[in-house]
Parts: C-alpha cells; structure tokens; sequence
C-alpha cells in the first residue's frame, strides 16, 4: 500500500511539473505570455482538466510557474547582504544573477502583469511579497552596506531597483527590436555575459565613490 502511494506521489509531481514546463517553454518560444490551456496541453502532451486538477485554474499554474522559476534564486538573493564579502561584489553578483534569470525565464514580469491585470487585488500583495519585496530589500541592504563602508554614493533604492530590472526585463523581451533595429537573431550566451559587464560598468560608474 505504502509503495503504491509512493508511486501514485511521485505521477504527481511529474505531471506537475511537466505542465509547468511546457507553460514556461511556450512563453519562451514566443516571447509571449498569451498561451492557453490547450497549447499547454499540447506541449506537455496531457490533458489540460489537469490544470485544474493540480491548480485550480490557468493563473495558479502561472503562479506556481513564477514560484518554481524564481523559488531558488530569491533564496539565494535574501542571503547575500550577509556574505562577508565587499559591497561592490555582493552587487556583481546580483546583477550576474537578475540577468541569468531574465535570460533562462524572459517572461517572468510580463506574467507578474498579466496576473495583476487578470486580478490585481488577488496577486497585487502575493506577487509584491513573494517576488518584489524580497529583491528590493535585498538591493536596498547592499546599497547601505556600500555606503557605510564608504565606497557607495547614496542612491535611491526604489529607483534603482526600476532600473535593473527594467533593463533586464526589455532586453530579454524585445526580440523585435534587437532583430529589425540591431540584428541580433537570438540572445546568445555570450551576449548575456556582455550585459552582466555593460550593467555593471554603467551601475558602478554612478555608485562608486571617486578618490577626491
């Protein structure tokens, strides 16, 4: 009995996160959030009633979609203001890891917007508390932590969190721009390493205090 259940668990979580893949693969495909339940159902090769079987409808499979996404890396973000490691490399590190996460899950914000469009009293406080907030703070720490040690400029933190991931956010959307305005086919490995060092650069430029 034991064994059956273990095995009736584990068809659970596979099938899961087989739609949950297969919703995260079509947004990046497209570069669109607008999938429906069928084309899910499609990828996955299962029946999309078991969308509401595991989430109850389209949105929460988009909301478990953002928390398996972002899940490990908003952990990893809360725990960086404590590294004992100077404030100019907790930021590299943070913008190395917000530009891998627009580059693996382009979509992420565009389905935050969908989901508050769809019901922003449902998902406005869930999506601020879950994803915004911990990001903000986490930047706002590092900021200070620059400042005190006298190697940051006071910066405003809501403004900088804008920039960032407003930065990140178009860039790995606009497929449309960067092939009819730059010619860039694709975001390619080596151009996402490129804007890790350009955000960088530019950031710092303004943050880092300058000898006299």
């Amino acid at each position: 009995m034991k064994d059956r259940q273990a095995q009736s668990a584990g068809s659970d979580v596979g099938t899961r996160d087989q739609l949950l893949i297969a919703a995260g693969e079509l947004m990046t495909e497209r570069r669109s959030t607008d999938v429906s339940l069928s084309d899910i159902a499609a990828k996955s090769g299962l029946n999309s009633a078991l969308v509401k079987y595991y989430f109850g409808n389209k949105a929460g499979l988009m909301v478990a979609l953002l928390r398996k996404v972002m899940g490990t890396g908003i952990a990893q973000l809360k725990s960086l203001p404590d590294m004992n490691i100077p404030p100019e490399q907790k930021l590299r590190i943070h913008i190395s890891g917000m530009v891998k996460s627009y580059y693996q899950f382009p979509y992420i914000n565009r389905l935050m917007h969908q989901l508050l469009a769809e019901d922003s009293e449902k998902y406005g406080q869930l999506i601020a508390e879950e994803f915004s907030k911990p990001v903000a703070e986490a930047q706002r720490r590092i900021l200070e932590q620059g400042v005190e040690a006298g190697v940051f400029r006071p910066v405003n933190p809501m403004l900088f969190y804008f920039q960032l991931v407003g930065s990140c956010d178009h860039l790995f959307y606009s497929k449309h721009q960067l092939l009819h305005v730059f010619g860039v086919h694709e975001i390619t490995d080596q151009l996402r390493q490129r804007f890790v060092e350009h955000l960088y650069r530019v950031i710092t430029e303004g943050l880092l205090v300058r000898p006299g």
